[in-house]
């Protein structure tokens, strides 16, 4: 709620004295919230709403509040109690789902299979062997950490659908927003919201991931939750010993919070990114082993275990939850680490050189390999991707290099889940950006639903040869043996004829789906045909 200042609105008053006009409205905006004054003269709120922008509903009007007070502290006694304050709040500009996928940005545009202008289509081949089996998957997730009021009020119909069964998504990672000092955070009841409505959507719940990224601003050297690149952005000491007690206990209550609002986490991690000393945002840093300045990753690590086995059905644990896997920060992590603690090692995967340039970007996914193969080497534990986007994007771009890092992700690594890390974030962020509250899905959302969609947690990574330059598959049998679900990716520039034969496995029916990347005039998620075999598979499509 944003209320304007008196004098602000006394001034707009002054200025409009004409006596017909019912309506003072002041664009003072707060996330699109627009204040509006109005005349206490019997009017209803059906009348009110059609004075409104389009967008905005009314709450009900109210005397007695912040800004009528402000009024009557005013020198304009007479006039302001003949004043109420009417609060818009917003709506989604747009009804239906349906509404928003039909016409995505782009499908207007023209077209070209290939980016070699003439160029004759590649041949390619896909030859699954359902006997080789690799990973199990526990799910494909994304995050709400933020912006929990964009889908916790009223949204768009079919919204939840869109964001859950149609994508697929089976892991929802929170922030463990538990005894906050900003008053933003108190509303946990969001989170249940959401819960429930991704529970009803999806017709069973959805696997909780609770991350923290500062502990309560008590427990922090800084007395602050938030960073700004300070070294004191950390844990503090009580008699020259670092809190490990208190932040253990603090998580072993925020569990039984959550879980008292319907939440039960089925993963927890006690630090998001432990590595990292953010500029302007929450964090606390913890080394792979404790340091005069810094805390031990590994000591709050057990500090945590202890303090939940005293809980019915402890959630499992995962971590470190690193920044990257350059610079053998994961190995460095887990070496201080009683891996026997953690159900799995989970770990981001930002990258950028001293070019400055993000790595999904340039040099590209193919420059994450190594890293890649390293972590896959250096734990036998499960292994969790449980943060990525592609950073400074423009809003058009990554939605190819998207898809192809959870194709390295799960083919090079073998990870058993692939989260992303917005799930909704304002303007042109997330897998779907919120147009305030209007849904804008991305490119990058039908990246993770190619890999999602026709998967689920128990689905098993089996073996695939493939040929022809630029072609990446992978595929995965579901536990009862009746569904195959293949994913090619053409990281070429010439479109391609590629023959997909599925080996041994005898489906009963074919259905393809296929997205063709191109920035701000994408191609998304329509049906595609397998003739005799055969995909065309467009240059960057998967």
């Amino acid at each position: 709620m944003h209320r304007a200042s008196a004098d602000h609105i006394f001034a707009l008053i002054a200025a409009a004295q004409d006596e017909a006009a019912k309506w003072v409205v002041i664009f003072e905006r707060r996330r699109n919230l627009t204040a509006v004054g109005c005349r206490a003269a019997g009017l209803w709120q059906g009348e009110l709403s059609s004075y409104l922008e389009p967008g905005l509903e009314t709450l009900p009007l109210m005397k007695n509040m912040h800004l009528l007070r402000n009024f009557r502290r005013s020198a304009h006694l007479g006039l302001a109690l003949s004043w109420v304050a009417c609060i818009g709040v917003e709506r989604p500009a747009v009804s239906s789902m349906k509404e928003v996928t039909d016409s995505p940005p782009g499908h207007d545009k023209p077209f070209e299979e290939s980016l070699e202008p003439g160029a004759a289509p590649a041949l390619g081949s896909v030859l699954v062997d359902t006997e080789q089996r690799f990973q199990t998957l526990e799910g494909f997730g994304a995050s709400v950490a933020w912006f929990h009021d964009r889908i916790s009020g009223a949204t768009t119909d079919g919204l939840y659908d869109f964001l859950f069964p149609e994508l697929g998504l089976d892991i929802l990672r929170f922030r463990n927003r538990f005894e906050r000092t900003d008053k933003t955070d108190e509303k946990l009841q969001q989170e249940a919201t959401i819960y429930k409505r991704a529970t009803e959507a999806l017709g069973y719940p959805p696997k909780l991931m609770l991350s923290s990224w500062s502990p309560p601003s008590r427990f922090k050297a800084s007395g602050r939750e938030k960073c700004q690149g300070n070294a004191d952005c950390t844990l503090k000491k009580e008699d020259g010993k670092f809190v490990y007690a208190g932040f253990a206990d603090w998580w072993k209550r925020s569990i039984e919070h959550y879980r008292s609002l319907g939440l039960s986490p089925h993963w927890i991690s006690i630090q998001n990114e432990p590595d990292f000393l953010p500029p302007d945002w929450e964090g606390c840093k913890f080394v792979p082993e404790e340091t005069a300045d810094f805390p031990g990753y590994g000591k709050g690590l057990a500090a945590v275990h202890t303090a939940i086995q005293g809980l019915d059905s402890p959630p499992k644990m995962l971590g470190p939850e690193v920044l990257g896997i350059h610079y053998e920060k994961v190995q460095k992590y887990i070496a201080g680490m009683d891996l026997n603690l953690v159900a799995g090692v989970a770990h981001h995967i930002y990258e950028r050189g001293n070019d400055t340039m993000w790595d999904w970007r340039e040099p590209g996914p193919d420059s994450f390999l190594d890293e890649m193969q390293a972590v896959k080497a250096a734990t036998d534990k499960p292994t969790f991707q449980t943060e990525f986007n592609t950073d400074e994007d423009r809003g058009v771009d990554g939605g190819f290099e998207t898809a192809w890092l959870i194709h390295h992700s799960l083919v090079t690594q073998g990870v058993a889940s692939f989260l992303y890390w917005d799930l909704v974030w304002p303007d042109t962020k997330g897998l779907v950006a919120m147009k305030g509250l209007t849904p804008a899905p991305r490119d990058q959302y039908y990246s993770l639903r190619h890999f999602a969609r026709y998967t689920d947690p128990g689905y098993v990574r089996v073996g695939v040869e493939t040929s022809g330059e630029g072609l990446l598959a992978s595929a995965y049998v579901a536990p009862d043996a009746k569904r195959l679900t293949i994913v090619l990716l053409n990281t070429s520039k010439k479109a391609m004829d590629a023959s997909v034969n599925p080996g041994s496995f005898a489906g009963a029916k074919t259905e393809a789906f296929l997205t063709s990347y191109r920035p701000g005039a994408t191609r998304r998620w329509h049906d595609a045909t397998l003739t005799e075999g055969k995909l065309r598979l467009p240059a960057r499509a998967v």
